[in-house]
């Protein structure tokens, strides 16, 4: 069916598909990348995906599967910088993937760029090559203003701005995207389709959970609380350490006065520990008296998750907005029951006590009654896990795909 559609270039300017997960930069954005060029090239379409190089030893090319490779493209100083920093070097950025297109003969159907920077290298790119643009945004300036403290820079809602009123088409994640563009960005909804997210329903499958314990070294009589994702205040970490906090104060006792919850253990996968959120993070729980209870894993290989997921009680994402919600997807895919808060793309990805429970945002109280629920209703638990499975079985990556590939036919014609 994507016959026609032969060749695409991918731009994904600030952070490399191939990147360890978890840190600062590294997220659901980079999964999304790298999931949907794999299962694109099994489809026979050419993916070139161009990503900045933040090392001098990088190799610029690296396959990434049958008919995808990623480039690395000099720009700027060959180190990790944050995207507001690599703005003033997309010029060079632009430069050399067009030197790169000029000395392979490389020709493209399509552009499909991923975050604000990638759209402003796809508008210039598309004045030369005479393609049509494909957007995603994954997270918007404007969105992330209402829920953080430090407002993100002029110069981002400005080229978002300019992006959407100039690329052919726009992929929203969710209902929740389409309205935040309509509503506070003006964009023409007859260019926007709603085509979620994809999960790799192979790796991300239900296993036993004393074998996911042993595999990742997990005491089997440890109830593991289970946190996936950057580590920055929209993720709603303080949250949940005092939700844990909470439960551990107020553990129910037996008949003989004893704590049934001296198993309780937190994992947090993700974050870098030069990050200075990183060390507040771990000073807080030390403070709150569950430094003992909580550990700090820093970032993981893909490779590793379906183990930590099947070896945890429950996922929990208490996010105070989250554009979809991968993590969640992935724990869902795996059997393990989630509970997040009801924001953004996980209002619409989460059944409330169907396929996991809905909490309220940046409220402790609430997170850990869902949690204890949890942790005391083993039935409720093992029901919310199959269903959570049955769910995401239709997120399926070979599904998404097949909406996107219809995307670029429609867009390309």
């Amino acid at each position: 069916m994507a016959s026609r559609i032969k060749s695409i270039a991918v731009l994904s300017v600030h952070t490399c598909p191939v990147a360890a997960l978890g840190g600062k930069k590294t997220g659901g954005m980079n999964v999304y990348v790298r999931e949907l060029a794999r299962e694109l090239g099994k489809h026979g379409i050419q993916v070139d995906i161009f990503t900045r190089c933040e090392s001098e030893e990088a190799a610029e090319i690296r396959r990434l599967g049958p008919n995808v490779k990623v480039i690395h493209v000099a720009s700027g100083p060959g180190k990790t910088l944050a995207p507001i920093e690599i703005y003033p070097h997309l010029e060079e950025f632009t430069r050399n993937v067009e030197g790169y297109q000029q000395k392979q003969g490389s020709t493209y159907d399509l552009l499909h760029s991923h975050y604000w920077l990638s759209g402003l290298v796809a508008l210039k790119l598309q004045r030369h090559w005479g393609i049509p643009v494909l957007q995603n945004f994954h997270t918007l300036g404007k969105v992330k203003n209402l829920f953080l403290k430090k407002p993100e820079p002029p110069v981002r809602l400005i080229a978002e701005r300019r992006i959407i009123d100039r690329v052919d088409r726009i992929i929203a994640a969710t209902q929740d995207e389409l309205a935040h563009l309509e509503n506070l960005y003006d964009a023409d909804v007859s260019k926007i389709s709603i085509i979620p997210p994809g999960v790799d329903t192979n790796r991300f499958q239900p296993k036993p959970q004393s074998l996911a314990k042993a595999k990742i070294g997990v005491s089997q009589k440890k109830q593991l609380i289970l946190f996936v994702g950057r580590l920055e205040p929209i993720k709603g970490l303080e949250t949940l350490l005092k939700a844990i906090a909470i439960l551990k104060k107020r553990s129910p006792k037996d008949a003989n006065g004893d704590i049934t919850y001296p198993n309780l253990s937190l994992a947090i996968i993700g974050g870098e520990d030069q990050d200075r959120y990183f060390k507040a993070i771990k000073q807080k729980a030390g403070k709150l008296g569950i430094g003992e209870t909580t550990s700090f894993l820093g970032s993981q290989d893909q490779r590793v998750l379906p183990n930590y997921y099947s070896a945890a009680e429950v996922t929990i994402i208490p996010s105070s907005h989250e554009s979809f919600g991968i993590v969640a997807l992935e724990s869902m895919a795996c059997a393990t029951p989630v509970i997040v808060s009801n924001v953004g793309g996980l209002q619409y990805l989460v059944e409330h006590k169907k396929t996991g429970i809905l909490v309220p945002p940046d409220k402790s109280e609430p997170l850990a009654v869902a949690i204890k629920m949890l942790l005391e209703d083993h039935e409720r638990k093992k029901s919310l896990g199959k269903n959570a499975h049955q769910k995401a079985q239709h997120y399926a990556w070979p599904k998404i795909t097949s909406k996107i590939t219809k995307l670029y036919r429609e867009t390309t014609r």
